[in-house]
């Protein structure tokens, strides 16, 4: 697991990254009672079959970081992909939501404060997400703008 750690850092990934993907990991090493390396692939296919079964998000994100954290595993130990016969996740692109005029007038009457009015108009009119407005600081604005 050091390793893994390590790995994960030296490639800028977040310590929750390292969380989820050892506690997928983990979960499944727990299942089976050894190393995911050293299961047979059928094993790993049942496994996320039954994953697949029980989730009822269309997201199915526990799925996702098992295979995510088993694909690191193996990039960690230094075995191909095909070790252990791991799906291709594709990724899903989807439109983001347009709100109408009378929408965002809505928002924005709604909101009692100047400073969320601000950030409302901030973030629908800048197309930011809610992190990107979190980071903003305040010297790195021009005042006079």
């Amino acid at each position: 697991m050091q390793r893994f750690e390590r790995n994960i850092s030296i490639l800028g990934r977040s310590k929750r990254t390292f969380d989820n993907y050892s506690r997928h990991v983990a979960a499944l090493a727990l299942h089976f009672g050894k190393a995911p390396t050293e299961l047979d692939p059928e094993d790993i296919k049942d496994y996320l079959f039954e994953l697949q079964k029980r989730s009822k998000t269309p997201s199915q994100s526990y799925f996702k970081h098992t295979v995510y954290g088993l694909r690191f595993l193996l990039k960690t130990e230094g075995l191909p992909y095909s070790y252990l016969h791991l799906p291709a996740i594709p990724k899903v692109k989807k439109l983001p939501t347009i709100l109408s005029r009378e929408e965002i007038w809505r928002m924005l009457r709604s909101a009692e404060l100047l400073k969320h009015k601000l950030l409302i108009g901030l973030i629908y009119g800048c197309g930011l997400r809610c992190m990107d407005v979190r980071n903003i600081k305040l010297h790195t604005q021009n005042a006079a703008q």
